[in-house]
């Protein structure tokens, strides 16, 4: 059934797809996309369940409410990313675009909702159709959707992220971890500046700054179990206004990811400690601080064998790949996980040409998008056959 319903429709999500994929916005601020997809899911029939909290976001349900519900969800936002593709879909917002796949996300789950509503798919139960801002924003728009009461009566929940190292006709899971933890962390080094002729009489930051990276990274080393994955990295060092001016204060802004949640406290205390060694030895004053923390996102097994089966029997399986390792990537999804069971999967969506998701020129081979729905409706429809014969 489905595989007919997609030769009809395909097109037609390529369409959506590439609408989407010409009016990016960032998160919080997706109104037009939420629009669009609102009046999508309003012309299926489907009535639409937004409260102020949600600020973008929205759900619809599909069913009856005479057994469990699954939620699949899909965000909102694109990222502040200039497009440089030259395709006539290209991005008309400047220096927004759909450069992690969003705008597939979104067809996915419309295009699901147009399957079951128009093949009326009958089921003892209901599908949550969640549509979330804010995925690419800490904290991000599913503590939003969470708190504004999105999944409430949720049984459980499976979300897809498009994943460019594999061909669109796969997609990868594994068990447990799927991505990892990540704690943004803020750094302040301070000193009373000086002239860049004398800095043995006054603190030089530069050096300070520098000492402090490379003994962040080799404690870790040092002090965690080689097999551990862990990942210290800064993406933004801001101080100092001239060549010969040592400066009076630098900042540094960078995230810590880890797949092991028992190493947060002794991640911690490795920080601590090479913090006040470099102070120490530098005789800089440095203040540091996690601004923000989100959890590793961790797979229910039993969710995880209902994607594996549904997508073994739909796709075959030598199109379903057991993933050996864990992203390192953070995903807001995470926090649904930690209200209620679910699994995430990674759809491969690989073009020929795309380097990775995140850069400027980001594109997409969108049979991924079949790919997607097919996994979705086969595993709905498993989901709600064993809780029949159960």
């Amino acid at each position: 059934m489905i595989d007919n319903w997609l030769d009809t429709n395909f097109q037609k999500l390529v369409e959506i797809r590439r609408w989407l994929h010409r009016h990016p916005e960032v998160g919080f601020n997706e109104h037009e996309t939420s629009q669009y997809c609102k009046k999508l899911m309003s012309a299926l029939g489907l009535d639409i369940y937004q409260n102020d909290d949600m600020k973008t976001g929205f759900y619809c349900d599909y069913g009856n409410g005479n057994g469990p519900t699954i939620a699949v969800r899909c965000d909102l936002d694109a990222l502040p990313i200039q497009e440089i593709n030259k395709v006539d879909y290209c991005s008309l917002n400047s220096g927004v675009s759909h450069a992690c796949g969003h705008d597939a996300h979104l067809t996915n789950i419309l295009g699901l909702a147009s399957f079951m509503v128009e093949s009326n798919i009958n089921i003892p139960g209901k599908v949550r159709f969640l549509f979330q801002p804010a995925e690419e924003i800490a904290p991000g728009g599913a503590v939003v959707m969470i708190d504004a009461g999105a999944i409430e009566g949720v049984d459980h929940i499976i979300g897809g992220h498009i994943l460019p190292s594999l061909s669109p006709e796969k997609i990868g899971i594994r068990y447990g971890t799927m991505a990892a933890a990540v704690e943004q962390i803020d750094v302040t080094l301070n000193g009373p500046g000086g002239h860049t002729s004398r800095p043995a009489e006054s603190v030089d930051l530069i050096w300070a700054q520098s000492h402090l990276v490379i003994s962040l990274e080799e404690s870790l080393k040092h002090h965690l179990d080689q097999r551990e994955r862990v990942v210290l990295a800064f993406g933004s060092v801001e101080g100092g206004h001239t060549g010969n001016v040592l400066p009076d204060e630098i900042k540094m802004e960078g995230t810590l990811r880890y797949l092991n949640m028992e190493l947060e406290n002794k991640l911690t205390k490795i920080i601590d400690n090479t913090i006040h060694a470099v102070e120490q030895l530098t005789g800089a004053k440095i203040s540091w601080s996690i601004s923000y923390a989100a959890p590793g996102l961790i797979n229910d097994n039993k969710c995880t064998e209902l994607v594996i089966k549904a997508a073994n029997d739909i796709l075959g399986e030598e199109n379903v790949v057991l993933m050996e390792e864990s992203s390192m990537g953070g995903e807001d999804f995470a926090y649904y996980l930690e209200k209620i069971p679910g699994a995430y999967f990674r759809i491969g969506c690989n073009d020929g040409k795309t380097r990775d998701i995140h850069t400027n020129d980001f594109n997409l081979d969108e049979h991924c998008i079949a790919t997607a729905i097919k996994v979705f409706s086969e595993l709905i429809a498993q989901y709600f056959s064993s809780k029949k014969n159960n």
